[in-house]
């Protein structure tokens, strides 16, 4: 594979993805960036800070604090700050995101199923081990 194909296949696969979330961001109108917000903070409860969703999700800044405004505007996300700490605040998704939360949970296991569509099960676990492998190598990668 020539890093071309590879940056192709990343580019599909997200405007793929992107394409998948269309209905959801109609139906609960609202832009795909606070839904990647809101779906970055359910899958990565590790990882509640602005400034992680910026640079896990490369987002610049200004555009994460736009979001997350309007986001706790509109009731689908709160505020809250570490003891020892208060410059430091922590974001969480209210109940009223979990319609939200649950279709866009659907919607990525929709698309994992569709990105993995004919690749035999018995490649499966070779694809697990390329991929926690590349991985660890781009994690390595970034500390050179």
């Amino acid at each position: 594979m020539t890093p071309s194909t590879f940056i192709t296949f990343f580019h599909d696969a997200l405007s793929a993805y992107n394409k998948m979330c269309e209905p959801i961001l109609h139906e609960f109108d609202i832009p795909q960036v606070s839904f990647d917000i809101l779906m970055f903070l359910k899958n990565n409860p590790d990882l509640c800070t602005a400034q992680q969703i910026s640079e896990f999700r490369n987002i610049k800044k200004n555009l994460v604090s736009v979001h997350v405004d309007k986001l706790v505007a509109a009731g689908y996300l709160q505020r809250g700050t570490v003891a020892g700490d208060r410059r430091k605040i922590l974001l969480s998704c209210t109940e009223k995101a979990k319609p939200i939360l649950k279709a866009g949970l659907k919607m990525q296991q929709d698309f994992n199923q569709k990105l993995i569509l004919n690749i035999p099960k018995e490649y499966m676990s070779i694809y697990k081990e390329i991929i926690d492998s590349m991985a660890a190598n781009a994690r390595q990668m970034m500390n050179e």
